[in-house]
């Protein structure tokens, strides 16, 4: 029984966590899951452990996936274009490694996925203003270099401050 309310208390924090995150932070939340699944995928590729290694591989495509249909191609399409051109890629590497039992497949989803988490993660700083060190810049975050329109609140796109989005970090 205590287990159970452990467990119904962990998924009742992570949808909370969830429904009051910034944009950026969401992003960033499904990186890690990426990340952190795949890192599970190749251990359990060398355990031999096949089910694992699917319940793991399928959460990480599950991240990309949804990293994939998030993107909006009406704002900045060559940038959006690019990171659905690497997201598929990823894909295609997550599923040839499982098919194949390849670790290599495996280990180049997981390269390009933890470099584009360190650049979301540098727009998350700039636009939640929170350092690596987890306190507040005292200075409002500066907005990407040509990035302009309806997302530049939260490094995709406008002027608008994330305060009058109603959005906080």
């Amino acid at each position: 029984m205590e287990s159970e309310t452990r467990e119904r208390l962990q998924r009742e924090y992570l949808e909370n966590r969830i429904r009051s995150a910034h944009p950026v932070e969401l992003v960033n939340m499904l990186y890690e899951v990426a990340i952190d699944n795949l890192k599970a995928a190749i251990r359990h590729l060398k355990s031999h452990d096949r089910l694992a290694r699917a319940q793991a591989i399928t959460r990480a495509e599950g991240a990309v996936h949804e990293l994939l249909v998030a993107l909006d191609h009406s704002v900045n399409a060559p940038f959006t274009h690019s990171l659905a051109s690497l997201y598929s890629y990823c894909l295609g590497r997550m599923v040839e490694g499982h098919a194949k039992q390849s670790e290599q497949a495996f280990q180049d989803a997981l390269s390009v996925l933890s470099t584009l988490a360190v650049a979301w993660k540098e727009v998350k700083e700039r636009t939640c203003g929170v350092s690596q060190t987890g306190e507040e810049d005292a200075e409002e975050a500066a907005p990407l270099p040509g990035v302009s329109g309806p997302y530049a609140g939260y490094g995709l796109g406008s002027e608008k401050s994330l305060s009058s989005q109603g959005w906080s970090c």
